[in-house]
């Protein structure tokens, strides 16, 4: 009779152990039927990422394309403006050239040129251009370009410009083409020649 208690006790600990290993291998089993659910999420999210990658270089190339092609054709569009606005001088050109075979009358020829050049004038100050102060200035080497430099005469200051050789522009405040001037140069004055006492030059 007391070996009993002893026997069930034996039994109630391996059922226990038989149930805590189904748990686990339970648990194992849920786990690893997890991982591949895992597995195929990361791939999904790789390739959304993959796919919203090539969709951004797609658009950037695209974008790139564009900004290209406006770029082109501002360019075309902003040159068919210009030679628009020459087609009237161009015409008046013309005028003046049958005026020179027609008339003998010199001072109309030279209205017709004067004409002309106010027009083409007018167009370089709407485009923007403009002509380089320079006789009278100060030379300044970002706007004229010094050819030769030239004994100051008579009240002209060193570096002052004294003859414009070929006219300078800017557009909108760059430089275009620098202005070839001549520059004066002060000449050094010459050394005194101071007598000594015995009447000798120094």
């Amino acid at each position: 009779m007391g070996s009993h208690p002893a026997s069930n006790e034996g039994h109630d600990k391996s059922a226990h152990v038989v149930h805590d290993r189904r748990r686990r291998g339970d648990e194992g089993d849920a786990s690893g039927a997890e991982a591949p659910n895992e597995i195929e999420r990361l791939k999904q999210e790789a390739k959304d990422a993959n796919d919203q990658y090539l969709r951004a270089v797609a658009e950037f190339e695209n974008t790139k394309k564009r900004l290209h092609r406006e770029r082109d054709e501002f360019s075309r569009y902003a040159a068919e403006a210009v030679l628009r606005e020459l087609l009237p001088i161009i015409e008046s050109l013309d005028q003046a050239l049958v005026a020179v075979d027609q008339q003998s009358d010199p001072q109309a020829v030279i209205k017709g040129v004067h004409l002309i050049y106010r027009q083409l004038l007018g167009l370089l100050e709407k485009e923007g251009v403009k002509r380089i102060a320079t006789v009278g200035e100060r030379f300044d080497p970002h706007l004229h370009e010094a050819i030769a430099q030239v004994d100051a005469q008579d009240g002209q200051a060193d570096g002052t410009i004294v003859e414009e050789v070929r006219i300078g522009y800017t557009m909108h405040g760059k430089v275009i083409r620098p202005a070839m001037v001549r520059v004066a140069k002060a000449t050094s004055p010459q050394k005194k020649e101071t007598p000594t006492k015995e009447g000798k030059e120094v």
